[in-house]
């Protein structure tokens, strides 16, 4: 059974300017350079102001927890998949799929943008499920703490993008 979660990070950021970051090159570019283990590709099937984002990146040891690391019998390598549609008016839909190279695993869900009025936010919603007899139960709100911080990592990292840009 899939575990489901929720929450929403907050950005102060118009959505038009967010999302033109979300959807655009640049700021995904900035972002992955420099890291080493990771890849991206980014298209726009949907034609101007629609994005997908294929992202995935090799696992440090370090990184994984213990539990995670029994189950392990290669390198774990996390992709990510992001889709962006245009906006609507002031808002606008996404949705995201996980997988992993390692552990049978399943992550979907979605997003909305929506303006706040100190900017824009970013409702996140979707469920996880690992499927490794035994362990999978105790692996899925792991998955989901990964979902969380990463989501998290990207917003500090885009807040403080938008930051720099505007100190040139």
């Amino acid at each position: 059974m899939a575990r489901k979660f929720g929450f929403t990070l907050s950005y102060p950021i118009p959505v038009s300017e967010l999302h033109a970051a979300l959807t655009g090159e640049e700021m995904w570019r900035d972002r992955f350079t420099g890291a080493p283990t990771a890849t991206l590709d980014l298209s726009h099937p949907g034609g101007p102001g629609t994005a997908r984002i294929q992202m995935s990146e090799t696992v440090r040891q370090d990184k994984i927890p213990g539990i995670v690391r029994k189950v392990l019998k290669s390198e774990l390598v996390v992709t990510r998949i992001d889709n962006w549609q245009a906006l609507d008016g002031s808002t606008a839909a996404g949705t995201f799929e996980g997988t992993s190279s390692a552990i049978p695993s399943e992550m979907k869900g979605t997003y909305e943008l929506r303006p706040t009025a100190e900017g824009s936010e970013v409702v996140i919603s979707g469920s996880v499920k690992v499927k490794v007899p035994l362990v999978g139960g105790a692996i899925e709100p792991l998955a989901e703490q990964l979902q969380r911080g990463v989501a998290e990592s990207e917003r500090k990292y885009i807040v403080k993008w938008f930051e720099d840009r505007a100190e040139v």
